[in-house]
């Protein structure tokens, strides 16, 4: 099986900075997998809330995730301190994806990508539907 391959998309949305809990890391005292995806989470549930946004009301509409990818680069530790910051791509009428670069703040050392592919998504239908315009807006004002 190919090794699965997330390159960095150059249309950066967010960053913000996290640290490496105690309960993220593993039994060879790494950040553990899943913490992976918890950070991509926590990122995301940020960049929603710098806008007003949560994850289930973008006016009324929210996102499910459909798939989910991770790039392991190196390792991480208790107590580090890690830059994260949140791209999109592949941008089409009811979907994206977002593509996260975790790094380690102090120099800048990659330690993992992932990309989650985003559903806009009606709860009160249980149905996919467009990506609101006002989340569009927001993410190509962004560099």
């Amino acid at each position: 099986m190919p090794r699965i391959v997330i390159d960095i998309p150059t249309h950066l949305v967010y960053e913000t900075s996290l640290s490496v809990r105690i309960s993220d890391i593993n039994f060879a005292g790494h950040l553990a997998h899943d913490a992976i995806l918890t950070l991509t989470h926590e990122c995301r549930a940020r960049f929603f809330h710098s806008h007003g946004w949560t994850e289930i009301n973008v006016e009324g509409k929210g996102i499910v995730v459909s798939d989910v990818a991770i790039v392991y680069k190196s390792e991480a530790f208790f107590p580090d301190d890690l830059r994260m910051q949140l791209f999109v791509d592949q941008i089409s009428k009811k979907s994206l994806d977002m593509v996260y670069v975790i790094t380690h703040k102090n120099d800048g050392k990659e330690i993992a990508r992932a990309k989650t592919a985003i559903v806009f998504f009606d709860y009160a239908e249980r149905k996919a539907c467009s990506i609101p315009d006002i989340f569009l807006k927001a993410i190509e004002n962004k560099v």
